[in-house]
């Protein structure tokens, strides 16, 4: 017996150990703290990599902004040095002295304050008239413009015209008129046909053909880049792929120049108006040459006002419509 019972104990002992394996087999969470197997040291995080052009000081934990390259200051200083060598040679061509005309404020200011100021208007019917036929010179000549910009965009895109002759004529016909100021073609037109607001609506009209002919060849082909290959490749023709996807998409970008080009038209009459294309250029031309300054001052505001208004109009028409 007592031989038999330490033979009964360690069978009785190893019987337990399996059990316990066993057990621990199906739910390792439920072991003792020190028979589970020991947590991972968790490895410090990396600190983020710093911003380009920023250098991160270690000891004060801090970021340190790099200065410019010596390649760039010295571009900057090269590019300074030609600046005012240019300005040097012009103001000795020119006979310019900055210092003379800095001397020359006192007139300058006695002029404006003393002749031009208070503004005065005897006649406002005249006044309002010019506003009113400025407005539509610009109006006119902008919605003439943009149907003929129209009819030649569509000739200058190679995308729905493919005649790359046609397309090269198209552009440099546009690039002619569009560098020749305004300004110009109104000298020559009053020189041809005489004073009157017909000749500045002509010579806005030539003007403005060409950048909106411009403006309108780069909206289209923006636009064809993206959705000619996708449409033609479904075999459809090219009036059905311009009706209907090139134009609805491009009609954004048109309004939008339209607009741009609707500020700059009553700009540019004001300026017309001066050398005898009507408008309140022409009205506010008569003043000065009446010496009548106080009237010309009251001009020059409207068209202040004019010009202010017809942008917060446009800005919002932007919205409205894009």
């Amino acid at each position: 017996m007592p031989e038999r019972e330490p033979a009964r104990e360690r069978e009785a002992a190893r019987e337990f150990a399996r059990e316990r394996e066993t057990a621990l087999e199906r739910e390792p969470n439920r072991a003792p703290a020190s028979e589970r197997e020991p947590a991972r040291k968790r490895e410090p995080a990396l600190a983020p990599d710093p911003a380009p052009g920023r250098e991160t000081n270690p000891a004060a934990g801090r970021e340190k902004i790099m200065l410019a390259s010596r390649e760039s200051r010295r571009a900057a200083l090269v590019f300074a040095a030609v600046l005012l060598g240019l300005f040097g040679i012009s103001t000795a061509f020119t006979q310019f002295n900055p210092l003379a005309a800095l001397s020359a404020q006192k007139e300058f200011w006695r002029f404006i304050f003393v002749d031009f100021v208070p503004p005065y208007m005897g006649k406002w019917e005249a006044l309002a008239g010019a506003v009113m036929q400025t407005l539509y010179m610009a109006l006119s000549a902008t919605g003439i413009s943009a149907a003929l910009s129209l009819i030649m965009s569509f000739l200058g895109t190679p995308a729905i015209c493919p005649f790359w002759a046609v397309n090269a004529a198209v552009r440099g016909f546009a690039s002619i008129l569009r560098n020749i100021p305004s300004l110009v073609w109104a000298f020559i037109l009053v020189a041809a046909f005489g004073i009157g607001a017909a000749v500045g609506v002509l010579a806005l009209i030539i003007a403005t053909v060409g950048s909106l002919t411009r403006y309108f060849i780069e909206t289209l082909d923006e636009v064809a880049e993206e959705h000619m290959e996708a449409l033609r490749s479904t075999g459809a023709a090219t009036l059905p792929v311009v009706t209907q996807a090139i134009l609805p998409a491009a009609t954004p970008g048109f309004i939008a120049w339209i607009l741009y080009c609707v500020e700059l038209n009553i700009r540019a009459s004001t300026i017309l108006g001066m050398v005898g294309a009507g408008g309140i250029g022409l009205l506010m031309m008569g003043y000065i040459k009446q010496y009548n300054y106080p009237a010309a001052s009251t001009a020059i505001l409207a068209v202040a006002v004019i010009i202010i208004g017809v942008n917060l109009l446009t800005d919002f028409l932007r919205k409205l419509i894009l």
